[in-house]
């Protein structure tokens, strides 16, 4: 005679063994735990692996823009926009000692290799603005590259960041800072307004050169000042007539 038992089974009303029921779940739990084992090592890879903010800028203008390389890690790089009027958009690299600009390429045996531009140590920041300054009229003739630090801290609201690329001695006033600077020099000053009108205030710049221990006036301005809105200013010769320029680039900062 069937048992009540029997008939529960036949019914499907006997709960499962935990032995039965972890028998007919195991490759699910086990698909589940390996895909939480792979999310969780690409998570502590990725966390692993610090990275910065990286933006470019560059002066003076290329005769013949081409693309050029970040060096990213070994044998590895990104390609890079250095605009002259502008400061690029942000590049989120892995945080390296050095910054190398360039153009890579592969030998006859396909080994990678890279061509130097030009090099400069990195700030220890995680927000980090590149100024690249051509040497020659093109990329390739050599770039030097100037790190800032891109926050309050280093070149943030309200500062002047000043390059002399001419081959005279330049000075000057903006607002209440003052600087000199010989040729291939630069500095980085934080002025005060000179003067105020309604909610709006200004700062008188005048820059003077010296030549054969001459001094001359040779530019002024009263320039709009925003304590959010950071400048930059490049002293040089225009290669057609040869005369003293200035070159400027404003950007509102974070």
């Amino acid at each position: 005679m069937p048992t009540k038992c029997d008939a529960a089974r036949e019914l499907g009303m006997v709960r499962p063994t935990l032995s039965s029921f972890m028998k007919s779940i195991y490759p699910t739990v086990s698909c589940l735990c390996l895909s939480l084992c792979i999310a969780s090592g690409c998570m502590s890879v990725d966390a692993q692996t610090p990275t910065v903010n990286l933006q470019f800028v560059s002066f003076p203008k290329a005769a013949n823009p081409e693309p050029v390389e970040l060096l990213i890690g070994e044998g590895k790089t990104i390609d890079v926009e250095i605009p002259t009027n502008s400061i690029s958009k942000t590049y989120k690299v892995p945080a390296i000692s050095t910054w190398a600009l360039g153009k890579s390429a592969f030998d006859e045996e396909g080994k990678f290799t890279f061509q130097v531009y030009g090099k400069t140590q990195a700030r220890g920041t995680h927000d980090q603005l590149i100024l690249v300054v051509r040497k020659g009229r093109n990329d390739g003739d050599g770039l030097e590259l100037i790190p800032l630090k891109n926050n309050d801290q280093g070149f943030g609201g309200g500062k002047y960041f000043l390059l002399n690329a001419s081959s005279v001695d330049i000075a000057g006033t903006i607002g209440t800072g003052k600087f000199s600077l010989k040729p291939k020099k630069y500095d980085l000053i934080a002025p005060k307004p000179t003067k105020t009108k309604g909610d709006r205030k200004y700062c008188f710049a005048q820059f003077y050169f010296r030549t054969k221990e001459e001094i001359q006036p040779f530019f002024s301005s009263t320039w709009r000042f925003n304590k959010k809105a950071r400048s930059m200013v490049f002293f040089y010769h225009d290669p057609n007539t040869k005369r003293l320029r200035i070159h400027t680039i404003r950007s509102f900062a974070f």
